[in-house]
């Protein structure tokens, strides 16, 4: 059964997804030819195929850190596919103008990064995109408003064992772990350039929540230990995602969720979907909140 936990009351306004703004989350995978003013500026563009292809050479990244998971169990790359339907949407209690997604539950993947590839949605298809809802992780420590220690939801670090001499003389050692709210600094000591290190075992931020907007020429990939709402497809068909991760076959290795029950009559978390007179989805830019 899902950890369960009482969201505040929230409107979360809709973002444009772009590189800078989902830095701290994961990456955004798409042409760097096509949003030139977004791209990182350290991607290597190179001919390929005989002249034929660009290639932009680590777009993303994937990295396997089960070696520090409780079981030891190791962990296998996969690729899925997962058939999204579209979601449906609440009116708002505010206006008429208005929708809303209630978000009522968060996943992370403690030791994975999980890259999202959608399938078969141009990227000016204007009648269906997709949301991607993010929340920061909490330290492990934080308090509650009462000042209680919050629980940890799910075992997220390797087990304690006992420190052999060569632990001893060389000290204590870097966690393998952050829970930072600020984006990752870029080590290539973390098996690639650009690679994140594995979130802390605390709860989402609530009150930090985000949602972006994304179009069929966006992938995305959520850092390992992002809490993350399952995918949210908006419009008028389905979207088919190929999806990159690993995994040992452990259930709570490989996946952790947390339920969000408002209390009785509370709002809880509503990312508010609104449109302008084109039928265009109406970013944070100038979204009227």
């Amino acid at each position: 059964m899902p950890f369960q936990i009482t969201p505040p009351n929230r409107h979360i306004p809709v973002e444009s997804l772009t590189h800078a703004s989902f830095s701290s989350f994961g990456t955004v995978i798409q042409n760097p030819a096509h949003a030139p003013t977004e791209a990182p500026k350290n991607i290597q563009a190179v001919p390929a195929n005989q002249g034929s292809a660009v290639k932009y050479v680590d777009v993303s990244y994937l990295t396997n850190d089960y070696h520090v998971a409780p079981s030891r169990k190791p962990a296998r790359a996969v690729m899925n596919m997962f058939v999204s339907s579209p979601r449906s949407l609440k009116a708002s209690s505010s206006t008429s103008e208005k929708t809303v997604f209630p978000v009522q539950i968060l996943e992370r993947h403690p030791y994975t990064p999980q890259t999202f590839i959608p399938m078969g949605l141009a990227g000016d298809d204007s009648s269906t995109s997709y949301l991607v809802i993010v929340a920061p992780t909490l330290p492990a420590s934080s308090r509650t408003a009462e000042g209680k220690t919050r629980p940890k939801p799910y075992p997220a670090e390797a087990p304690k064992r006992g420190r052999s001499i060569r632990d001893i003389f060389t000290r204590a050692r870097p966690t393998p772990f952050t829970n930072t709210h600020e984006p990752p600094a870029r080590q290539a000591s973390h098996h690639q350039t650009g690679a994140m290190k594995p979130k802390g075992s605390g709860l989402p931020d609530l009150t930090q929540l985000r949602a972006f907007i994304a179009n069929g020429s966006q992938a995305v990939t959520y850092g390992p230990g992002t809490w993350h709402a399952p995918m949210v497809v908006l419009g008028a068909k389905s979207v088919d995602f190929v999806v990159v991760q690993y995994a040992n076959d452990v259930g709570r290795e490989d996946c952790q969720e947390v339920e969000l029950q408002p209390e009785q009559g509370a709002e809880g978390l509503l990312v508010v979907i609104e449109k302008d007179s084109a039928g265009k989805l109406t970013t944070r830019a100038n979204a009227r909140l």
